[in-house]
């Protein structure tokens, strides 16, 4: 068990009672107290060191690890607050790793090619409108030595489409501390199907097991704002993806949502909006952009799996 562990030590919440331990070889634990569970949500103070950089990990097996945070701490006394609650856990293990601790997030993007301006300041949507394709993608947060994108693998279960395929180095990316690993793009399924989903990363698979489907499509309608020859804004409101009927607002599955505008270059992004509040209906650019070199707009919303819908427009 100790390999599990970059000198650091866990304990757990199971069903009310505390555990604290110390890893031999790994130094003196610290001290927990003050361990309660007020309105469903657990919280504990620790006695660390200042200056420590930590990383905070989630189990409810003490097998498979999910890395929720690291920060580093400003004094000696940090204190740990779950804000998931303990409804529905009958155990819930906690562990502090000293230092970064890679983490991993697994999430599908869907795409729907929903209509075209045709010079207009409106698309033209033809109603019901559907999914078109997908991707699987891995977040990987507080790591070393990314590896390269086609050196990252996707297997997904029977019918995916996708064994052992190599990230797509056009849709990936990655920055000092983090890197965005893409699948190839499917279109047979067009939705990504529930299952066992392997992603081989440095030689090693991490698996994910999904339950639910990525299929909450709802349609951004939107309209441009065109001045001088460059576009300036964009406004939207929510449309029924099958019926095509206007919605009071966002549904309650959309956590954010994005404003795409691409170029003629390989759908270069010509400007991305901050992730903006599901409540937010209308983004001006920053900079305008001339018309003439918009290939099309994108209206990307996130859904509350994690999961990205990326809502594209022709020109």
């Amino acid at each position: 068990m100790n390999s599990m562990f970059k000198q650091g030590w866990y304990f757990s919440l199971m069903l009310g009672s505390l555990l604290y331990s110390t890893i031999a070889g790994f130094g003196q634990a610290p001290v927990f107290t003050n361990a309660s569970v007020a309105g469903g949500t657990f919280s504990v103070q620790i006695l660390i060191t200042s200056n420590q950089l930590y990383t905070i990990q989630v189990s409810t097996n003490l097998t498979s690890w999910t890395s929720v945070g690291s920060d580093t701490a400003t004094s000696n006394v940090m204190t740990l607050v779950d804000p998931r609650g303990t409804a529905g856990f009958s155990r819930q293990y906690y562990r502090i790793m000293l230092g970064a601790v890679a983490s991993y997030s697994f999430f599908f993007l869907e795409f729907a090619n929903a209509g075209s301006f045709n010079s207009n300041t409106t698309p033209n949507v033809s109603f019901p409108v559907s999914l078109n394709n997908y991707s699987a993608a891995l977040q990987v947060n507080d790591d070393a030595n990314y590896p390269a994108v086609t050196n990252v693998f996707f297997t997904g279960p029977a019918g995916s489409g996708l064994t052992n395929a190599p990230g797509d180095p056009n849709n990936s990316n990655m920055s000092d501390n983090s890197a965005f690993y893409q699948s190839p793009i499917i279109s047979n399924p067009a939705i990504a199907p529930t299952g066992s989903w392997v992603v081989n990363y440095k030689g090693s698979n991490q698996t994910f097991t999904v339950s639910n489907p990525a299929n909450q499509l709802v349609i951004p309608y939107p309209t441009l704002t065109v001045s001088g020859g460059a576009l300036q804004s964009v406004s939207w409101v929510y449309r029924d993806a099958i019926t095509g009927a206007t919605l009071g607002g966002a549904p309650a599955f959309v956590s954010n949502i994005q404003l795409q505008v691409y170029g003629n270059s390989s759908q270069a992004s010509l400007y991305n909006s901050p992730n903006l509040t599901p409540a937010t209906t209308s983004q001006t650019l920053s900079t305008p952009v001339p018309y003439s070199s918009i290939s099309g707009i994108g209206l990307a919303y996130q859904d509350a799996l994690g999961n990205n819908y990326v809502v594209m427009f022709g020109p």
